[in-house]
C-alpha cells in the first residue's frame, strides 16, 4: 500500500492538514500465480541528475474484474501471474507524499489527486467560489506509464518468457514566475504562494484532468532585494524581454527593474482550459490567480507571530500559462516560451500589490540561519566466517525448474545494477525532523518540536519555517532523525520528548514486515513473519550548541542500524551448487532508540526473519567466495545481541556434472549456520561468509 510520508511543504508545515488517503481501497489481492512475467522498466528518457523512485508498482487489471498490484524495483523484476488477460499500467505508487489515489476498480476511473491542504492562505485570502485548496505534489515528480497495453498469460508455451516493457515519464508540469517592483524584500523572513485555476487530479488511462478548479499551495518562492543588481537574467534575456514588452522600459515601470523581485516555481498536473464559461466568475474574469505571500521579520520569540502580507494577480496569468503550454503542450513549446519571456513562464508587474514594511524581530538573540548536514559513512566491513553444519536434504519444489526461465532471470538481473540504494547518504535524504530543547539551569523550553527541515535546491543551508530566534543565554540540544518520511513507514512515536529536559527523546521503531509467504524449511520452530525487503536506512543526529549562536547548526547524522551482507563458497568439486534463498532467522525487528550523544537501543521484544534480496533467484557458487547480493542490497538489522537460536539459513540446489550428460538437477538442500553470541553493533557492517556442502 502507499504510505503517506511526512514531507511537508514550506512555511505552512505547522498548519497542514491532509484528507484521509483513499488508496487502500484499490487492491483486492496480490499477485499469486505460476506464469512468470519479466517486467522491464526503462529510464532512458529521464535525465541522469534526477533521483529515480525506490520502487515502481504495476497495476494489473484483469478481464475477470480483479485489480492486482505488485511492487517491484525501479528497474522492474519478475512477477508470477495467473492465466488471464490484463490491462497494465506502471507508476510510482509509494514515492509521492502529497498525492493519493482512488478508483472503483477499473483502469478508466483510476484517479491520482492532490490531497487537501490548509495554511495561512485559506484564512487570509478571499477564496474563489468552489475553490478546492490542495498540496503541491512533492517531491515534484510523478512517474507513470499508462499507455494502453494488454498482456495475455493464458497460453504461454513452456519455457517461454513474457516480457512487459514500461517507459515511465513525469506527468507533472513545472511553471516558473517572476514578480518585479516588489517593495521590502529584505524584510521578508519567508515566502510562499498559491496558484488558482489548476487541475487537482489526473486520470492516467485517458490523460485527462478533472474539470473542477483547484488552488495549489507551494513553497519554492524566493525574495531578491535589488533585482537589477542581483539579476538572474543575462543581458540577452533582458534585451529580449524588453523588445517584446515595450512598457518594460517606460518611466512608469522602469523603477520595477531596480526594485526587489520575487521568483518562484510550482508543479501541477496542468491548468484548466481557458475560455470555458464555467471557469469564469460572474464578471467574466478567468479563474487563474497567482497569490504571493510573505511573512515579515516580526517573530515573537518561540511563538512565531508574523506579519502577513500578500499580493494577487489575475487575467494575464492565465494568458501567460496558455503561452507556456503551447499548442500541443510539449516541453519544447514551454521552453521556447520561456526563451522569449525573459526566462520565466509568468512575468508580472507588482504595481504596489506586495509591500512588506520594515520590521524587527521581538525575540532575543539572532536568527539561527538554518542547518547544515553531514552523513557519516558506514564503518569498515567486518568479515564473519561461520562454521559449517551438516546440510539437510529438502523435498522443496524448486520454483525455477525450467532452465530457460532461470537463465533468463539471471541475465535480466544485470540491469538492476542501477537500482537506488537503500543506504542513505547526503545525496539521498531530502529532509529530516528535529527537536530542539533550550535549557538554562532548571528552566527549559521546546524550541523545536518535531520540526520539519528540508533540503535546499542549491547551496548548503537546509531550511525550515517559521524561523526561530536564539535565546540570549543557555544551551540548545538538537535531536534529529532522517529521512522525515520514515516515521510514517516505520516509526511508532517519532521524537518523544518525554515531557522534560532531562531525558533525551526516544524513537520507537518497528521494521515493516509481511506474513511468511513461503514454508520455513530446515527449522523446527517456524517464525511467523519476515521483514519486508523495502527496509530504510535510519539516520540520527545529536548536537549541543551554546546560545546565542551565529550561523547554521551543523547536524552530523549517523547510521542507526547494523548492515549485513553474505557470501558463499564450496570446497566440493563433484557437484555444482546454486543458492536460491538466504535468511537470518530469529532476530529482533523492533526497539527503542534513546538519542543520547551515543544512541542506545533497548526494549527489543519481537523476533522475526530477515530475508536477503539475492542478486538473482539462482546463483552459482564457486570455490572462492561468491557475492550473493548487489552492492547496496545488504539487510538492515536492529542492533542487538545474537540469540541462542539465531541462525543463517541457506537454501540451495545441487547438480551433478558430467562430460556426456552435462548439468543435471540432483536435489535441494538447506544448511543452518549458527551465529556466535556477539552483538550487531550500531553503524557497523558485517559480511557473513559460509561454505556449502552436499548431504
Amino acid at each position: 500500500m502507499k504510505r503517506l510520508t511526512a514531507h511537508i511543504i514550506g512555511w505552512m508545515a505547522l498548519l497542514v492538514s491532509f484528507t484521509a488517503c483513499e488508496q487502500k481501497e484499490l487492491f483486492l489481492c496480490p499477485p499469486a500465480g505460476n506464469i512468470p512475467v519479466d517486467v522491464v522498466i526503462h529510464w532512458d528518457s529521464i535525465p541522469d541528475n534526477l533521483y529515480l523512485p525506490q520502487n515502481m508498482t504495476v497495476h494489473w487489471y484483469s478481464e475477470s474484474g480483479t485489480l492486482i498490484a505488485s511492487d517491484l524495483s525501479a528497474f522492474g523484476g519478475w512477477e508470477w501471474m495467473d492465466g488471464n488477460t490484463y490491462n497494465v499500467i506502471c507508476l510510482d505508487f509509494h514515492g509521492n507524499s502529497t498525492l493519493a489515489f482512488r478508483s472503483n476498480g477499473t483502469l478508466e476511473d483510476f484517479e491520482v489527486y492532490n490531497t487537501r491542504m490548509a495554511g495561512l492562505y485559506n484564512t487570509n485570502v478571499p477564496q474563489l467560489p468552489d475553490e478546492v485548496t490542495v498540496a503541491e505534489a512533492y517531491p515534484y515528480r510523478f512517474y507513470i506509464d499508462s499507455r494502453p497495453q494488454t498482456i495475455d498469460t493464458k497460453n504461454v508455451p513452456p519455457g517461454d518468457t513474457l516480457v512487459l516493457n514500461f517507459y515511465p515519464k513525469n506527468v507533472l508540469r513545472e511553471f516558473t514566475f517572476l514578480v518585479y517592483d516588489v517593495e521590502g524584500a529584505k524584510y521578508m523572513a519567508e515566502n510562499s504562494g498559491a496558484m488558482s485555476g489548476m487541475s487537482g487530479s489526473y486520470f492516467p488511462a485517458s490523460g485527462r484532468m478533472a474539470s473542477t478548479p483547484s488552488t495549489i499551495l507551494f513553497s519554492r518562492v524566493e525574495n531578491i532585494p535589488n533585482g537589477q543588481t542581483n539579476s538572474r537574467w543575462t543581458d540577452e534575456d533582458k534585451a529580449r524581454f524588453a523588445a517584446i514588452n515595450p512598457n518594460w522600459a517606460s518611466p512608469d515601470t522602469l523603477v520595477g527593474w531596480t526594485r526587489d523581485w520575487i521568483i518562484g516555481k510550482f508543479v501541477t498536473f496542468g491548468p484548466l482550459e481557458t475560455g470555458n464559461n464555467s471557469l469564469r466568475d460572474d464578471d467574466g474574469d478567468n479563474r487563474f490567480r497567482l497569490t504571493v505571500e510573505a511573512l515579515g521579520k516580526s517573530n515573537n520569540y518561540y511563538n512565531g507571530s508574523w506579519g502577513y502580507y500578500h499580493g494577487e494577480w489575475e487575467n494575464t496569468v492565465g494568458n501567460q500559462i496558455d503561452g507556456a503550454m503551447g499548442k500541443d503542450g510539449t516541453p519544447e513549446e514551454q521552453e521556447a516560451w520561456r526563451q522569449h519571456n525573459g526566462g520565466y513562464d509568468i512575468v508580472l508587474y507588482n504595481n504596489h500589490r506586495l509591500i512588506v514594511p520594515e520590521s524587527e524581530g521581538n525575540g532575543s538573540g539572532t536568527s539561527d540561519g538554518g542547518f547544515t548536514v553531514s552523513v557519516d559513512d558506514w564503518g569498515d566491513i567486518i568479515n564473519v566466517p561461520i562454521s559449517d553444519t551438516k546440510p539437510v536434504k529438502s523435498s522443496r519444489l524448486n520454483r525455477f525448474t525450467t532452465p530457460n526461465a532461470a537463465n533468463s532471470k539471471l541475465a535480466k538481473s544485470l540491469r538492476l545494477s542501477k537500482f537506488n540504494a537503500p543506504i542513505n547518504t547526503y545525496a539521498t535524504i531530502p529532509d529530516f525532523v528535529v527537536n530542539g530543547i533550550w535549557k538554562e539551569n532548571t528552566d527549559w523550553n521546546m524550541l523545536f518540536n518535531e520540526q520539519y527541515v528540508y533540503k535546499p535546491e542549491s547551496g548548503l543551508i537546509w531550511d525550515y519555517a517559521p524561523k526561530k530566534y536564539w535565546p540570549s543565554s543557555g544551551n540548545v540540544d538538537f535531536y534529529a532523525y532522517a529521512p522525515a518520511g520514515i516515521k510514517d513507514r516505520n516509526l511508532i512515536t517519532g521524537l518523544n520528548n518525554n515531557g522534560d529536559n532531562t531525558t533525551p527523546p526516544v524513537l520507537e521503531y518497528t521494521l515493516s514486515y509481511k506474513d511468511n509467504d513461503e514454508p520455513p524449511y530446515g527449522t523446527d520452530e517456524p517464525v511467523s513473519v519476515t521483514v519486508d525487503d523495502r527496509q530504510e536506512d535510519l539516520l540520527v543526529a545529536v548536537e549541543n550548541y551554546p546560545s546565542p549562536h551565529t550561523g547554521a547548526v551543523q547536524m552530523n547524522f549517523h547510521h542507526a542500524f547494523s548492515r549485513v551482507t553474505v557470501k558463499a563458497k564450496t570446497d566440493q568439486s563433484d557437484y555444482r551448487f546454486k543458492v536460491t534463498r538466504v535468511d537470518l532467522r530469529n532476530l529482533y525487528i523492533n526497539g527503542k532508540l534513546q538519542l543520547n550523544p551515543t544512541p542506545v537501543w533497548s526494549d527489543r521484544d519481537t523476533l522475526a526473519n530477515y530475508r536477503f534480496k539475492l542478486l538473482s533467484p539462482v546463483i552459482p557458487i564457486e570455490n572462492d567466495y561468491t557475492t550473493l547480493l548487489l552492492k547496496d542490497d545488504g539487510i538492515l538489522v536492529i542492533p542487538q545481541a545474537v540469540q541462542s537460536n539465531t541462525i543463517l539459513y541457506v537454501e540451495y540446489d545441487i547438480y551433478t556434472v558430467s562430460v556426456t550428460g552435462g548439468e543435471k538437477y540432483l536435489k535441494s538442500a538447506t544448511q543452518l549456520f549458527p551465529l556466535d553470541n556477539d552483538y550487531f553493533k550500531i553503524g557497523r557492517q558485517y559480511e557473513l561468509q559460509v561454505t556449502l556442502g552436499a548431504p
